[in-house]
């Protein structure tokens, strides 16, 4: 339960094993590879790269690509929202695996999908011409003459538009238009607007009749080069939407029957084809010589035997040599944790994982996590809630490991919130109460024998536990940041950094405990001194690493505020004080829950059915909007106030060379 150790190893093979080595070494997949040139600089002048067998997954990859996102859309099963977040791969034996690779036609599939995407792409350009050309020809509906007898009138000009009925009834009032157009409405009586055919005689007066009706507001429809009526048009071109409709149907079923038969086939593929391009640019770290193929990287020290005993077998001629990792190299970092504590990694891998030469942090936030999430939410109903729409979850994808993981922290939290709830009060709200469910109700019963302390009723009080539990949590930092330097072999700056903060910020907390509550004198002296050494103790020693002995006393004497050194007075109030988020959200979750209540309580005059609703929509209302805020300030208080204070990330995960995919997980 611990950052896994590994060795430094460097192999050696004979050349001509070379390609069987390579081979044995990614099916093994214990080796985190480096690049030999630059982990051993005489390799650059003795040694080539190893040659790389060309392969042809960039186009086969595009390929795959295409037929994932085409056929993608038309799967019969549609992804959850869940899904839509965390991308679940596809899973499949190692047997399955080989056999869709080895029968998947990858050029067949994606000539069939693009053949049958770009004739329902024509499909649907042919239908929207058809409707945009329908639309247009219903202006035309009901005219008295057929399209070409509008179109072979000569010698005068005709222009049919439409009028708005106000703008119609100033036209036909216009004095001049009387006198230079003549008009005939040809409005079907249910338009809403009037539909005119407009005539003049061709001349000087073209352009005054069009700026006439131009200023009526006077829109021209196109009259189009068809025979017939519009209706007769019209009607064709229906008998046309109809049959691609039917075509467009019968496309979809294909890329129905195409995306349900070879979506995942193809997600497979291309996921093993993504591992192989992953594997040739990993070969490339490999060196070789004429005589000799060289491979250095990192492997667990638990794999070691592994290694060994297959070379031992198959490689008899290999040499390996082992090392411990020096400090000053960025060591790839593998994590083991039992089941109780793996879903808590969540945490931790959102912050960045621990420096090798330090710990994992996960075991030792497990409890604080949960309980600043309990005090968030608590609430007996919606942690029994949460329980149980995790552990669904948990069943659901349980061949899932990261979504099984991040579940499990949320049954957790489930557990925890229900714990503070029983404690607290806090049973959806106030719904025990005698006004909601009658007295003697269950949840009164248990409310009474379980509940030790509400913080609606004490909220000062309230205030001052978490306040001091943010206490013990710095405190709880600064002895892991003592413990971290103590792994690290410097035991000085466990004492300097760790130490005498914790004996200065003591004498603090007694000295500002005295100005709100009654201090016995003994505990206020001995405050005093702890102060004052502790405050010596890093004036003298936080800016051990300036020159000069002005430097390191300046140095020491402003990281007592802060403003430098490894903490501070004043991050260590702030931090403190960020923990009354607890006791806010707390608060959040109890009232709203209580006013949901009260909702519900005015409409049951209306049926107890609305009672039911009005509380199953409320609290389920409260439960999703307060459980974001009961994880994300918890989180931020472990990341921020906690993590800030002793943990040290930014190592790189252990990768081992192996078959690696994000789309694919091989289920035993």
């Amino acid at each position: 339960m611990a950052i896994d150790r590994v060795k430094r190893v460097t192999l050696m093979v004979p050349a001509y094993n070379s390609r069987p080595f390579v081979s044995r070494l990614y099916q093994l997949g214990v080796l985190h590879v480096l690049d030999v040139f630059s982990s051993i600089p005489a390799a650059q002048t003795a040694l080539r790269k190893y040659t790389v067998t060309a392969g042809d997954e960039g186009g086969e990859i595009q390929k795959l690509e295409f037929i994932i996102s085409t056929l993608a859309p038309f799967l019969t099963r549609k992804k959850s929202f869940l899904e839509g977040l965390f991308p679940v791969p596809v899973q499949v034996k190692k047997k399955e695996l080989s056999e869709i690779i080895s029968s998947f036609q990858t050029d067949l599939i994606h000539n069939d999908s693009k053949a049958l995407c770009d004739e329902r792409a024509g499909v649907e350009r042919e239908l929207k011409d058809i409707r945009q050309e329908i639309d247009s020809l219903k202006d035309l509906y009901g005219l008295p003459w057929t399209l070409p007898e509008l179109k072979r009138i000569h010698k005068v000009v005709v222009r049919l538009g439409t009028f708005s009925r106000e703008d119609w009834r100033k036209f036909i009032l216009d004095q001049r238009a009387k006198e230079l157009l003549a008009w005939q409405d040809v409005t079907l009586t249910d338009e809403r607007q009037k539909r005119v055919l407009v005539a003049y005689l061709p001349g000087d007066k073209d352009e005054e009749a069009a700026t006439l009706l131009s200023s009526h507001g006077f829109q021209e429809l196109a009259v189009p080069d068809l025979p017939g009526r519009a209706e007769e048009r019209v009607s064709e071109l229906e008998g046309k939407e109809r049959a691609l409709l039917e075509r467009q149907e019968t496309l979809l079923a294909k890329m129905r029957d195409l995306a349900n038969q070879y979506h995942h086939r193809a997600v497979a593929v291309l996921g093993y084809r993504e591992s192989e391009r992953e594997r040739r640019d990993t070969e490339t770290n490999f060196a070789r010589s004429k005589k000799l193929l060289l491979v250095t990287g990192y492997i667990r020290t638990k794999d070691v035997h592994i290694l060994e005993d297959t070379l031992k077998v198959e490689f008899p001629q290999y040499a390996a040599i082992y090392k411990d990792p020096s400090p000053d190299e960025n060591v790839p970092v593998s994590l083991t944790l039992n089941t109780l504590f793996r879903p808590v990694q969540l945490i931790t891998n959102m912050f960045g994982l621990p420096n090798y030469f330090t710990f994992d942090p996960t075991p030792y936030i497990v409890l604080n996590f949960l309980l600043f999430f309990g005090i968030c939410f608590s609430d007996v109903i919606y942690g029994t809630m949460l329980m149980g729409l995790s552990y669904y979850m948990m069943r659901r994808y349980r061949l899932n490991h990261g979504l099984r993981n991040f579940f499990c922290l949320f049954f957790y939290a489930g557990a925890s919130t229900a714990l503070c709830g029983a404690l607290t009060g806090g049973w959806a709200g106030d719904l025990y109460k005698p006004e909601y469910l009658g007295e003697g109700n269950p949840l009164l019963y248990l409310k009474e024998r379980l509940s030790i302390f509400d913080p609606l009723d004490n909220i000062l009080v309230a205030l001052v536990l978490v306040l001091g539990l943010g206490i013990i949590n710095q405190f709880y930092a600064l002895s892991l940041r003592m413990y971290r330097e103590f792994r690290m072999g410097r035991p000085l700056n466990a004492l300097l950094d760790g130490g005498l903060w914790m004996i200065f910020l003591s004498g603090l907390v007694i000295l500002i405990a005295c100005v709100f509550i009654a201090v016995p004198p003994e505990t206020v002296e001995a405050g005093k001194v702890a102060a004052v050494l502790g405050a010596v103790g890093l004036v003298l020693t936080q800016g051990r690493g300036a020159e000069g002995v002005a430097a390191r006393l300046i140095t020491g004497l402003i990281s007592i505020y802060g403003i430098m050194g490894t903490y501070g007075a004043t991050t260590f109030i702030s931090d403190v004080l960020s923990y009354s988020r607890l006791l806010a959200l707390g608060l959040t979750t109890s009232i709203i829950a209580m006013s949901f209540n009260i909702i519900a309580a005015l409409v049951s005059s209306a049926g107890t059915i609305f009672f039911i609703l009005a509380l199953i929509i409320g609290h389920l209302l409260n439960f999703a909007i307060c459980i974001i805020g009961s994880f994300v300030h918890p989180a931020r208080l472990i990341m921020l106030e906690f993590f800030g204070r002793f943990y040290e990330a930014g190592a790189i995960r252990f990768r081992p060379f192996g078959f690696h995919s994000e789309r694919v997980q091989i289920v035993e």
